[in-house]
């Protein structure tokens, strides 16, 4: 397990996720990479690069670092006021411990070792346990001085990391990080944004899909770009440069041809050549960085404007009963309709009718905990103007800055009637949908929730994956199902190969839990189902009868149907 880190006040680094965490990554990481990377590749055992131990010491360093990304995107998210000065501490820190090189050459050896690692299992729980951290900024803010402070020196902590790293490389187990050169000389030449591509685009009647690098260069020249690093993909690492600004982002980004890794987050300034544009992003090959970027001017093209970041549901959310009152709450209205645009589904809009004419489109919770006053001020977008219109109702958009867009559209939305308190149910209410075709396959899914008059409830969800029509007229059936209740869940893939030689096939099957997160005790009143799981977590969910009856019931963010089975 890794060490305390000294720093109580730190929340997002409890003692009980560092440990889970850990176990997970360790045992996986260290010694499956060891195996199969350091062993397989002759080390020595004296060497650092064949010692299990050293190798835990590198990948928890690494551990440490995902870790704190993930809390710094949380802080983020959760709009933290002290972001700014937690992002450049953040980077502040990678460099100072050279973690970005270290966690270059782990990720390396899990390519190498074909060892696949969900380092979901590290960052997840940290991320939840700053959202959920009563005390967010504090938390964030608090993490900001850790980064600065002797409490998180890689070097203390993990001592033979570095060294370990070292001698991976040196044994050519995994390769060195590859870094773009460094144009040391002043480049003279007008600078690019992000936010700029979109024009470029336009100017090249459209742009191109793809040019070699000579192409590139005849057609475009060196070009000399500015934005922010961040992540577009993490499996392997990919990069693009962005304008961020706040909760702003640029549309459009420049994908970066290099391991971008030790600039994560950092505004740099690159020289390439584009090869492939469009309005919405442009690709970056043979990239340098500029060292000295005294001569450069500011590009003359026009600049498309900032798009507003997806909201946190938390930041618009407050306690139950504390948010939307109900004497200012018109109506709740509803309207479904099928989806067959990519298989089989049912869709629905729910929208929150407020008196003073206005509505709310993102209704992922009830009423009584939408924070109006700030939704409207970080997601304008989500908001419109209502009006009744005959029997039904006509309603009017508003674009990202809270201005009327389009027309006012009539909406075939009906309203529904909230739960009397405390209401029971009984029966089992489920929705089925499919995604795909029968010719290239798909993926067949049911979720539900039985209901019973004593007040118990249980979730389970069903879904059946296949190759489909086309494959098995080539010799190949492939299929794979899952299922989840209230005694467990289980998961079972397999499938079979006809050829010239033969048939060939392979299962396998895993179980696992006993089901005690998808049971338990619920509630009904106004438009609140409460669900109190056996293993101890809640949710409370916008909840309501569909027709004014108990046969189409609205759970969350769809309606479940009574069916006899």
């Amino acid at each position: 397990m890794m060490r305390t880190l000294g720093r109580p006040q730190a929340a997002a680094w409890g003692a009980r996720t560092r440990g889970r965490c850990r176990a997970c990554v360790v045992r996986v990481a260290a010694a499956g990479l060891l195996a199969s990377g350091a062993a397989g590749a002759g080390a020595a055992p004296a060497s650092l690069a064949g010692d299990p131990a050293a190798l835990k010491q590198l990948v928890d360093a690494v551990s440490l670092d995902l870790m704190s990304e993930a809390t710094l995107e949380a802080c983020e998210d959760i709009g933290a006021p002290a972001f700014e000065s937690m992002r450049d501490a953040w980077a502040a820190w990678r460099e100072q411990h050279q973690l970005a090189a270290l966690r270059t050459i782990v990720m390396s050896l899990t390519q190498v070792s074909r060892r696949s690692i969900s380092w979901g299992d590290i960052t997840d729980p940290m991320r939840e346990r700053v959202l959920n951290d009563p005390a967010p900024g504090a938390a964030c803010a608090a993490l900001a001085r850790d980064w600065q402070a002797s409490s998180l020196d890689i070097g203390a902590m993990f001592p033979l990391a570095k060294a370990t790293a070292q001698a991976v490389v040196r044994e050519q187990i995994a390769p060195a990080p590859t870094l773009p050169p460094v144009l040391a000389a002043r480049v003279q030449a007008p600078v690019l944004l992000p936010t700029q591509i979109e024009a470029l685009a336009a100017q090249h009647q459209g742009g191109w899909e793809r040019l070699p690098d000579e192409a590139a260069e005849r057609q475009l020249g060196w070009v000399v770009l500015k934005g922010r690093v961040k992540r577009w993909s993490r499996d392997p690492d990919r990069y693009s440069l962005v304008v961020d600004q706040g909760g702003r982002v640029s549309q459009a980004q420049a994908y970066l041809g290099f391991d971008a890794e030790p600039w994560v987050r950092r505004e740099i300034v690159v020289r390439g050549l584009v090869t492939s544009l469009d309005r919405r992003s442009l690709t970056l090959a043979k990239a340098a960085l500029v060292a000295d970027a005294s001569g450069l001017t500011p590009s003359p093209l026009p600049q498309q404007a900032l798009r507003r970041k997806e909201v946190l549901l938390q930041r618009v959310m407050r306690a139950p009963g504390a948010g939307l009152p109900e004497k200012d709450l018109a109506a709740v209205v509803i309207h479904g309709q099928g989806d067959y645009s990519n298989g089989s589904s049912w869709r629905e809009n729910v929208r929150f009718l407020l008196k003073d004419g206005s509505f709310y489109a993102r209704t992922e919770m009830p009423p009584d905990q939408l924070d109006v006053i700030a939704s409207r001020r970080l997601e304008p977008q989500a908001w419109g103007r209502w009006r009744s219109e005959g029997k039904g109702y006509a309603m009017q958009a508003q674009d990202t800055e809270g201005r009327p867009e389009g027309d006012w559209q009539a909406q075939p939305h009906h309203a529904v009637q909230p739960w009397p308190a405390n209401t029971r149910l009984e029966g089992h209410f489920s929705r089925s949908s499919f995604y795909g075709n029968p010719a290239l396959g798909g993926v067949s899914s049911t979720r539900a929730i039985q209901f019973t008059k004593e007040g118990r409830f249980e979730c389970s969800a069903h879904s059946l994956g296949t190759s489909g029509g086309m494959a098995a007229m080539n010799g190949a059936v492939i299929a794979a199902s899952s299922r989840a209740d209230g005694r467990g869940s289980s998961s079972v893939a397999g499938g079979t190969v006809s050829g010239a030689g033969g048939t060939a096939g392979a299962s396998s099957r895993t179980t696992r839990d006993d089901g005690a997160s998808r049971r338990g005790r619920y509630q009904l009143g106004g438009y609140v189902l409460t669900l109190d799981y056996d293993d101890g977590h809640q949710e409370r969910l916008l909840s309501f009868p569909v027709y004014g009856d108990a046969k189409t019931v609205f759970v969350g963010s769809g309606s479940l149907v009574r069916s006899d089975r």
